[in-house]
């Protein structure tokens, strides 16, 4: 997962696609509030923290809670393939489909 607020780095302007829907961002952050968005699709508008429960009206609002509030040790979903841990499933499959498939 990227961290939220880090200092422009090599990855800022590039091309961050979302293999879930083809959309580009350019920056890691908005591709991870694009994937929150993601998955919450259908729930009506709310956004709830998967460790605390707490709900958020804005995706980019339980981004920044779940980096002000929530450490690595409490990311649940884990890649198979390599030591990453997500928060999201969303961010495990765009994950999975942009680093490991062939």
């Amino acid at each position: 997962m990227y961290i939220l607020g880090h200092s422009q780095s090599a990855d800022e302007g590039l091309n961050h696609e979302c293999k879930l829907c083809n959309q580009t961002f350019d920056s890691p952050a908005k591709l991870q509030c694009h994937l929150i968005e993601h998955s919450f699709e259908g729930m009506g508008g709310t956004f709830k923290c998967p460790v605390c429960f707490t709900v958020f009206v804005q995706a980019n609002k339980l981004q920044q809670h779940i980096f002000s509030a929530h450490g690595q040790e409490d990311k649940i979903y884990d890649c198979t393939q390599c030591p990453q841990k997500f928060f999201f499933q969303t961010e495990l499959q765009n994950h999975t489909m942009t680093q490991h498939s062939s």
